[in-house]
């Protein structure tokens, strides 16, 4: 049965049913006003400063001109004025668009360009290049300064408009009454571009905040009268960082100590001093906690403990459960299009599953089907990583091809390969573009970096497919050696037999490449396509 809703004023309608990311610090700061919500290197704001900085930015923007749904750019290492003009932004019905710092000149410009951006946040350690720079994009007409516009610089006369962050900031600190409609776009973050030109991914405002909350669930962030307590070195205009641990954390009323960048020995020493109680980082951030552990560093507050984005070996693993025994350490994993975390490994999983991603979260279906078709496979059987839920996103900016590919038969299509097997759990093979096809046998490149990684001289290794006339392609691995190993010939010849010994025949390296450094995103993940060009 339909409802009769002739007799409802339609805005008051929408505003009472209203789902904005904009709402999340006002939830928190009616709740928890005092507490701490945000550190950074120059100060901290309760929930309640949150709130109302957040409010005053909205203000400000909607007084500058900016209009509803437009993007506004933020280019910016973590810090509260980022977190503020992020959920200001939110708040006026605008699309945040953090920016990879990390991604090179010609990729941040393509996110600028392609988004039609008008208005740039900059921190303003950054604010000198960036003015070099916007000079060549006439779409910015603005450019804002995160602690000021610094001496002796100034806009020129064809040039964008220069202010201070702080001047832009309304007098009024009230929630603004917004219309926005839950699949409104409120975040658009560039891919890592792996493999070609970064897409834009749009995600709603129902779609970040149903992630929050199921993140915040299933963490086990405690929303109560003891706050949970985070350290953030993951940078915030990345996925993982913004929607894993900001949003999550900001929800359920946690602590966030922002650090600007990630040094180990800092952040194990931030850890223990604050005594975080949540966790969210990369393998080597966590072996920084094992390494502060070995130093005498009290991290017994420790409850929870995620890592993804790349593997973690068996003895590492072996270090943390001695060094932090009450602390859960869980894998997770996920991808913005459909914003994270997708999969999550529990510690109670069978042992002959550790090398699994896990379970499905409560917000994201799972499921394999034909790489690139519509048609569902059954359990055990390998194909195509595809999503149904909440929080898939709307699209990509401005590439109707990709669209297009992306949600054949009505799910969100991951070009992950793997597998769900007959208790539910799934399986990662590898990217689609990352299989090795070598004499008709698919070869994972990550099964073969999984098992090199065992080998003692390895510190870091990727494993691709190099063009042959007779095999289709022949399995390459590109290592860096670990302080000691042997040098040259020795060292492929000793990887060499390691892999004859734990690989299949159509798995093992053929050939091995020593260097000094594997190219990476500004997120740790390989860009294989250098490395194929490479080999």
């Amino acid at each position: 049965m339909r409802l009769d809703m002739t007799g409802i004023d339609p805005v008051d309608h929408a505003l009472a049913r209203r789902c904005s990311v904009g709402d999340i610090p006002t939830r928190a700061a009616a709740t928890f006003s005092d507490r701490i919500a945000l550190t950074d290197d120059a100060g901290s704001w309760s929930f309640l400063e949150l709130e109302s900085v957040s409010n005053r930015f909205a203000h400000g923007l909607v007084a500058h001109g900016i209009e509803a749904e437009e993007p506004v750019a933020i280019l910016s290492t973590n810090c509260r004025e980022f977190v503020a003009t992020y959920f200001g932004t939110a708040k006026a019905g605008m699309v945040s668009l953090p920016i990879n710092l990390l991604s090179g000149l010609d990729n941040i410009a393509h996110a600028l360009t392609d988004s039609g951006t008008r208005i740039l946040v900059v921190h303003g350690s950054l604010a000198e290049l960036v003015m070099g720079a916007v000079a060549a994009m006439p779409g910015i007409r603005t450019v804002v300064v995160i602690g000021g516009v610094p001496d002796g610089l100034t806009a020129t006369a064809d040039g964008p408009d220069l202010i201070g962050w702080d001047d832009l900031l309304s007098g009024d600190d009230s929630s603004p009454d917004t219309l926005i409609g839950d699949r409104q776009v409120v975040q658009c973050l560039y891919s890592s571009g792996t493999t070609s030109r970064p897409k834009g991914v749009l995600t709603s405002h129902l779609a970040v905040s149903m992630a929050a909350l199921g993140n915040g669930a299933v963490f086990g962030l405690n929303w109560g009268a003891e706050a949970s307590v985070t350290v953030c070195p993951l940078p915030l205009f990345h996925t993982a960082g913004l929607n894993g641990v900001l949003l999550s954390a900001v929800t359920m009323g946690a602590t966030v100590h922002l650090l600007p960048g990630f040094d180990p020995v800092g952040y194990a020493e931030t850890v223990a001093r604050v005594r975080a109680t949540h966790l969210v980082g990369l393998p080597l951030m966590l072996e920084a906690l094992a390494d502060g552990a070995d130093r005498g560093l009290d991290l017994s507050s420790l409850r929870f403990l995620l890592y993804a984005m790349a593997p973690m070996s068996e003895e590492m693993r072996r270090r943390l459960d001695a060094a932090l025994p009450d602390a859960r350490m869980v894998l997770a994993s996920g991808m913005s299009e459909c914003t994270p975390a997708t999969v999550m490994q529990w510690p109670e999983l069978n042992p002959d599953k550790s090398d699994s991603w896990g379970y499905p979260t409560p917000i994201a279906e799972n499921r394999i089907s034909e790489p690139g078709g519509s048609a569902l496979v059954p359990a055990g059987e390998d194909g195509e990583i595809v999503y149904r839920g909440p929080t898939v996103m709307e699209g990509y900016w401005n590439n109707p091809e990709a669209n297009s590919e992306a949600f054949v038969g009505g799910r969100l299509h991951s070009g992950d390969l793997g597998r769900i097997d007959t208790e539910g759990v799934v399986w990662f093979a590898d990217r689609v573009k990352d299989i090795v096809k070598s004499g008709g046998e698919n070869v994972s490149s990550l099964h073969v970096e999984r098992v090199l990684m065992d080998h003692p001289h390895i510190a870091e290794v990727a494993c691709v497919g190099r063009p042959d006339p007779r095999w289709g392609e022949l399995v390459v691995v590109v290592l860096v050696p670990a302080e000691g190993a042997p040098d040259g010939d020795d060292l492929k010849a000793s990887v060499m037999e390691f892999g004859a010994e734990r690989l299949s025949s159509s798995h093992r390296p053929r050939d091995v490449v020593v260097v000094d450094t594997i190219p990476r995103t500004a997120t740790g993940k390989i860009r294989k396509v250098e490395l194929r060009a490479a080999t």
